[in-house]
Parts: structure tokens; sequence; C-alpha cells
């Protein structure tokens, strides 16, 4: 039996998931880089000297398309990719000078537009927003791994 409350709460988080583009084809863009590689580098901007393995583990990737994803941030100058002194086979991945200066680009208009996104949520609400995102956010991490059928994410 479906629930009412299941099926408005998925109407929802389909809509906001291509409101932010999150179902982007590779060429879209976010700053000049794609969407993918903007979450790239706001991950490696919040968790510096992270290796492959974590930060593919944070955004729910494959290595191999995150591998493929560095290559072209590390060739544009983005992203520096180094083996750890006292294991080499460990990759730490970090943002250039460059790359520091595209995670502030980035940041600056993700702030920009959920301001503007806000300043449309009356005032009273604002905070009543933020929490419901936080408890859904919160109940989505305590059932990973527990999701049924072949559309969840883990």
């Amino acid at each position: 039996m479906r629930s009412i409350e299941a099926i408005e709460i998925r109407e929802i988080l389909q809509q906001l998931v291509r409101d932010f583009g999150l179902l982007q084809r590779e060429g879209s863009e976010c700053c000049g880089i794609t969407v993918l590689q903007s979450h790239i580098i706001y991950e490696l901007d919040k968790n510096p000297r992270i290796s492959l393995i974590d930060l593919a583990e944070k955004l729910s990737m494959d290595t191999g398309m995150l591998s493929r994803q560095i290559n072209k941030l590390v060739e544009l100058g983005y992203v520096s990719r180094t083996s750890d002194p006292n294991d080499r086979r460990y990759v730490v991945l970090s943002l250039t000078e460059k790359g520091q200066v595209k995670a502030i680009e980035i940041s600056d208009q993700m702030i920009q537009y959920i301001g503007q996104i806000l300043g449309l949520i009356s005032p009273d609400k604002k905070d009543q927003v933020i929490d419901s995102l936080q408890i859904l956010l919160s109940a989505m991490k305590k059932n990973e791994g527990s999701g049924l059928g072949c559309c969840t994410t883990k």
C-alpha cells in the first residue's frame, strides 16, 4: 500500500533534484566547470588532503568515474594529486591556489542563489525549512544501506 506522504515527498525530492541541477548532463556548467566538478571542488575545499577513496565515499561515486573527473580538474589546474610519502599507493587530493579561487567563486554564487530563494520564503518559515531539511537528511543518513529496491542510493 502506498503512503500519500511518501508519494508527496518523492515528488518534492524529484523536483528539488531537477531544480538544483543534480541531473545535469556532463556538459552542464557551474562557473565554467561541470556541476559534478563543482561538487568535487566543494568537497576538496571542505576536506583538504583527502584520499580519492574517501572523496568517492563522500560523493557516493565510483572511484573510476571520480578519478576521470579528478584528471580533468588536474589538467585545468584546480586540483593537485600527490602520493603520501609513507605509502605511495595512497593518493592525496588538494585544491591548488587556482582551485581555491574557483571554490570561492562557486560558494559566492551558491550563497547568492540560495539567498534569493530564501528571500522568497516568509521570515517566520525560514527556520522551519532549514529544520525540516536537517530532519530529512538525518533520517536519510540513518537509513543508509537499508533502502529497499533498486532506486536507493546505498
